[in-house]
């Protein structure tokens, strides 16, 4: 401190004063006061003095102003005992402990106001979560401040952001499934944002969240909500790989039969979308529904999102299935090919400093091998309906009557990946897919009918052909724009086409005439060729743009808003030989904004708000879709417990629906359309309620539970009645009439309630899972009178049973197995008979009543699959060989039935059978 030339004269002044102070103190027996300078310093002693006192006696000694109000120092005292001190230090010191302070003008002068607590000091943590070995961002990973009982989740370029961090040092934990969690130190300065780059190591083996040191890997209630499966997972569940008999191991997916599409959670195979790294994939399977769209080895990462998903998601009255290519690159370059006995599959994959590519490409088999499983299912699914011909042919049909010959299946399937990703810098990454993938199913058969006794017979030529083309792409750009924001652009489309022709002929010949016979064929076969039969048609297109923003304002809040400018034309026409042609064409924008939070209020618990809000112009309506969650983690000795509850309002803007198909051989069960509504409909929508709880100790041991409860006031399905009372079939065919969607559609409603109980176990060397689900789903259905009535849903199997096992084995040998048992399902009989025959004539054939569906019940299905892997490496090459065995006890269980009707009041089931015994073979080779 600059001193006073008079300053030796205020010295001697004030030793004076301090004198005077101390005598009347010690006079007084009360207080003291003393001050004194030495080399620019002053000395203070004082004990229980008033403060404007101690005040006035410091300025008149250190020659100092000072400015404050009489009233603001009164009824305040000061004690202090200072030696060689500052006068800053001094007025410190008298204030201590009285609510006061001071500030230095800029004059000089010390002004004595109420003390205000300084904010304490902030900063910024900023980073981005990456796979060590490849270099590829980790979407959605856990970064967790365990010190600030905070923490956040990656965007997907990998980015996250936090702020409102106490300046100092944090321990920080990230983690991310399927891969080692990595604890790390930070230092947060509070004036300049701090940047992190974290690589997670994979790791074969997922472990359920343990506790480090009392810090959770990740939240365990961030397991809740959804379920994955990684590209290594997906490989040793004993499924050759393929996604659609993988993903059926998941808790809350159902697949009623293989030729069948999911169900999620009570809901309609339409009622949740399956999107490939963003982009919607409609009609996501090959081989009429037998196995999934996509190579599995373009696939890296498989994610079901269950009931209560956030509002970032979308809407969907169901769920979603999110599926992202592999793009963790482990070198260079490399090559796999990989062949089982329906595809080849060969993949490449390479990285250049902070790029990675992917090229992926699938393409069936079946011209050069026709794998005998899948010839058997085809073959059950297009042998032909005894009732359907009798109604064709005008009598009778006998079961032992049919011969079916020359039967010609003719299947194909292929689909190509391309990604890529591109990091200029570890602020900015960009994001780039393409997909397409074609399907072929025809076939073609003869059959011979001859009643008993009969001197001549029918001779029935059909062919079934269904095709399908799928294509698809985006482009993402993610950019960390400051500690606090994170921008993601991104534009997508998607494209979907399908055609299915259905012809059908029949004559008459002598029998023991081959020559009658060959020429009947012949004209026959002229005939089909020009026949007009069934033809359908439909096609959608989906262009979006979106951009999302992530904002931190504080260490305890988190923020995302996004915006989705979408459109969507689609079109279809449709009819067979109960309707007449009809077509609809509509293309609807469906603009939509949502703003979404993350609130921590303390460590374990977080809260998840938000809302969506969709425009409709062709309605003129906003429509909002208001959600919630609550995930709650806490330690109980050495458990570890999760729980979120969630639930909120859901509804679909882009809907499938299905046209059972009629022919007597259909080799595809129904013809899927979508559709975005129009003016004359309102969009579907549910209510969700759901609750889980997970227990999981150590690595050894997890227990889940789930419930979900779903209101379904307002469904949309295609009114049967209604098209066959509106358009009759007829000859010649008419013109496609044009109809608005009221005009096909009708309105119902369903009610869903569920159970998932899972229990897993991890040792050294073994894994074992063993799952229960229960499903109550019903829904309203017109019946012959056109009454709405509430009954089962057809899809629903009810109970099912589930255990898979893996046990390691030296050498590189994996032992796998899985057993499941499934019953309670109605609806025993083939589609085409409840939505179309109970409209057209009688509701009861014989003793069948179509308008009870919930009657006809199928027995129990029952399978046992066993499987043998191998690992290793010869030379240079890593190999891998999988023997699976499925349905190893041979059942032939029943997935639908038919009727023969010889006599009117005394029909006959006739069952249709799932595959028995299957041998797969599939071997796997990568450099």
């Amino acid at each position: 401190m600059s001193l006073s030339p008079h300053q030796p004269r205020v010295c001697r002044r004030g030793r004076a004063i301090v004198r005077a102070l101390i005598v009347a103190a010690v006079l007084l027996g009360g207080a003291g006061t003393a001050a004194a300078q030495d080399g620019g310093r002053f000395t203070l002693v004082v004990r229980d003095v008033p403060l404007q006192e101690a005040l006035e006696t410091l300025a008149r000694t250190a020659r100092i102003n000072l400015v404050y109000p009489s009233e603001l120092v009164r009824g305040h005292t000061a004690s202090c005992a200072l030696r060689n001190a500052p006068v800053e230090d001094l007025l410190r010191c008298l204030l201590a402990g009285t609510g006061l302070d001071f500030v230095r003008s800029s004059s000089g002068a010390y002004v004595i106001l109420e003390a205000r607590e300084l904010p304490p000091r902030l900063g910024l943590l900023t980073g981005q979560v990456v796979d060590g070995t490849t270099g590829a961002p980790l979407p959605f990973a856990h970064v967790l401040l365990a010190d600030a009982g905070t923490g956040t989740v990656t965007n997907e370029a990998g980015m996250f952001t936090i702020s409102g961090l106490l300046a100092g040092p944090h321990r920080l934990v990230v983690s991310y499934v399927g891969y080692r969690p990595k604890l790390d130190s930070v230092w947060i300065d509070p004036d300049r944002p701090a940047h992190v780059r974290i690589a997670l190591e994979p790791t074969l083996l997922e472990a359920p969240p343990i506790v480090i040191d009392g810090l959770r890997r990740r939240p365990l209630s961030a397991e809740l909500g959804r379920a994955h499966l990684t590209a290594e997972q997906i490989q040793q569940t004993g499924t050759s790989g393929d996604l659609l008999h993988a993903v059926e191991r998941l808790p809350g997916v159902q697949v009623p039969h293989p030729l069948a599409e999911l169900h999620l959670q009570g809901g309609d195979s339409g009622e949740h979308l399956t999107r490939l790294d963003g982009m919607p994939i409609r009609n996501p399977v090959s081989l009429g529904r037998y196995l999934s769209a996509f190579s599995p080895l373009a696939i890296g990462r498989l994610t079901v999102h269950r009931a209560g998903y956030g509002v970032a998601l979308g809407s969907q009255l169901a769920g979603l299935i999110d599926l992202e290519h592999d793009l963790n690159v482990p070198r260079p370059l490399e090559a796999v090919a990989r062949v089982d006995p329906l595809a080849a599959n060969v993949r490449l994959r390479g990285r250049y400093q902070d790029a990675a590519v992917l090229v992926a490409l699938r393409q069936s088999l079946w011209d050069l091998y026709q794998e005998p499983g899948l010839r058997t299912l085809l073959r059950q699914w297009n042998t032909i309906d005894p009732l359907m011909a009798a109604r064709w042919l005008g009598e009778p049909i006998a079961r032992e009557g049919l011969q079916a010959y020359h039967w010609r299946p003719r299947a194909a399937f292929s689909d190509l990946h391309v990604a890529g990703r591109m990091q200029p810098d570890p602020f900015q990454t960009l994001h780039v897919a393409a997909y397409r993938g074609t399907n072929r199913l025809e076939a073609g058969q003869q059959t011979r009918y001859a009643a008993a006794r009969a001197d001549s017979a029918r001779l029935i030529l059909t062919e079934d052909a269904y095709r399908w083309l799928n294509k698809a792409f985006r482009l993402r750009f993610d950019r960390l724009l400051n500690a606090r924001l994170l921008l993601g652009l991104q534009l997508r489309g998607s494209w979907h086409t399908s055609i299915y022709h259905y012809r059908a002929r029949e004559g008459t010949a002598p029998l023991g005439e081959p020559a009658a016979w060959e020429a009947l064929e012949a004209r026959l076969r002229a005939e089909l060729a020009r026949a007009p039969g069934t033809s359908e048609r439909n096609a959608i297109r989906e262009l979006a743009l979106e951009a999302t923003l992530h904002y931190s304002p504080s260490a305890r809040w988190q923020l995302e808003s996004g915006l989705v400018l979408e459109q969507v034309q689609a079109s279809f026409r449709l009819g067979n030989v109960f309707v007449a042609p009809f077509r609809h064409r509509i293309t609807a924008w469906q603009p939509a904004a949502y703003l979404t939070a993350t609130w921590t209020p303390l460590e374990g618990l977080s809260v998840e708000p938000g809302v969506r809000l969709t425009w409709l112009p062709v309605r003129v309506t906003v429509y909002a879709e208001p959600r919630l969650a609550v995930r709650r983690d806490a330690q109980l000795g050495p458990f570890a417990l999760a729980v979120r509850l969630a639930g909120g309002l859901y509804r679909q803007f882009v809907n499938q629906f299905e046209l059972t198909s009629v022919g007597a051989t259909a080799i595809v069960p129904s013809v899927l359309f979508w559709l975005p509504p129009d003016a004359t409909v309102a969009p579907p929508r549910a209510y969700h309620l759901t609750g889980e709880l997970l227990l999981a100790r150590g690595d050894t041991w997890t227990v889940e539970a789930a419930f979900y409860q779903k209101g379904q006031p307002h469904l949309l399905l295609v009114d049967y009645p209604g098209l066959l009372a509106r358009l009759p079939a007829r000859r010649p065919v008419p013109e496609a009439t044009p109809l608005m969607q009221r005009d096909f559609l009708r309105h119902s409603r369903g009610i869903a309630r569920g159970l998932n109980l899972r229990i897993r176990h991890r040792g050294p060397h073994h894994r074992a899972t063993l799952a229960y689900s229960y499903d109550h789903v019903l829904r309203t259905y017109p019946d012959s009178r056109g009454t709405l009535r509430l009954m089962p849903a057809p899809w629903n199997e009810p109970h099912r049973i589930r255990l898979d096992l893996s046990r390691e084995l030296p050498a590189g040998l994996m032992l796998l197995g899985s057993g499941q048992v499934q019953w309670g399902r109605r609806w025993a009989f083939r589609r085409l008979y409840y939505d179309y025959l109970r409209y057209s004539g009688t509701p009861t054939i014989g003793g069948y009543d179509l308008d009870r569906p919930e009657a006809h019940r199928l027995p129990g299905r029952y399978r046992l699959d066993l499987g043998l892997s191998w690992y290793g490496r010869v030379r240079a090459a890593h190999l891998q060989l999988q023997l699976l065995v499925r349905n190893v006890l041979n059942r032939r269980d029943v997935y639908d039935r038919s009727l023969t009707l010889t006599e009117l009041v005394s029909p006959t089931p006739v069952d249709r059978l799932l595959p028995g015994r299957q041998w797969l073979l599939t071997v796997q080779v990568a450099y």
